[in-house]
């Protein structure tokens, strides 16, 4: 796999910019550091901006890209709006402001133009991120599990409600369905979110109102 050059820039609620830049390989989710042109010494942002907000951002990468976080303690704790360049346009805000702790890493999936990885990044009303990923193979149906845990929606959002979210994927005309749908326990379709190619457009949060339950699957059809 080859290596890219992946950029980024975290915006603070006190008008800080966090420049982002590291040689990442295709197909690893890796750390994004800071810009050693600006910041000296390539660090992760915690350590680098202890005690700052987040209010948007932006991470854009090569050829393809899944999706980009903050990884807090083993988990999820935000999620950072990626792109490609050449396509991605702005620096867009998060789900909600996230102030930064000492040890806070920003990970990246920085992957090949043609991986077919798709990821979809949610947020919930109690305020949770989780990203939920697959590569699909065939034609199938291809269910979507937690990136860390790679439980079932369900189990991972049991009693919540997600209200924002994103899907990114390069399949196409290979999708089947209205995007990344949320089935109930018996197989009825609670939600939806549409799958943008980032080579396409830069994938924005939209806001959604779907239900997740125990035995609920997020999940989408391929023909090919």
């Amino acid at each position: 796999m080859a290596t890219n050059t992946v950029n980024g820039v975290l915006v603070c609620s006190d008008g800080t910019n966090i420049p982002l830049k590291a040689e990442l390989a295709e197909g690893t989710e890796s750390d994004l550091t800071t810009d050693t042109t600006y910041t000296v010494s390539a660090q992760n942002v915690g350590d680098y901006a202890q005690g700052k907000t987040i209010t948007s951002g932006l991470v854009t990468c090569d050829n393809g890209v899944a999706y980009a976080y903050i990884l807090r303690q083993g988990l999820v704790a935000a999620i950072i709006p990626v792109g490609l360049k050449g396509v991605a346009f702005e620096a867009s805000q998060l789900c909600a402001p996230f102030t930064l702790q000492a040890g806070d890493k920003l990970r990246v999936m920085n992957n090949t133009a043609a991986d077919r990885e798709a990821a979809l990044c949610v947020y919930t009303a109690s305020g949770v991120s989780r990203i939920f990923v697959v590569t699909p193979t065939g034609g199938a149906t291809n269910e979507l599990v937690d990136l860390q845990t790679s439980n079932s929606i369900g189990d991972t959002l049991q009693g919540q409600t997600v209200v924002k979210a994103f899907c990114t994927s390069v399949d196409g005309s290979k999708i089947e369905t209205p995007g990344a749908v949320v089935v109930d326990a018996l197989g009825n379709v609670v939600g939806g979110v549409p799958m943008t190619s980032p080579a396409s457009m830069q994938p924005l949060f939209n806001s959604y109102r779907i239900p997740v339950n125990l035995n609920f699957k997020a999940q989408f059809l391929t023909n090919a």
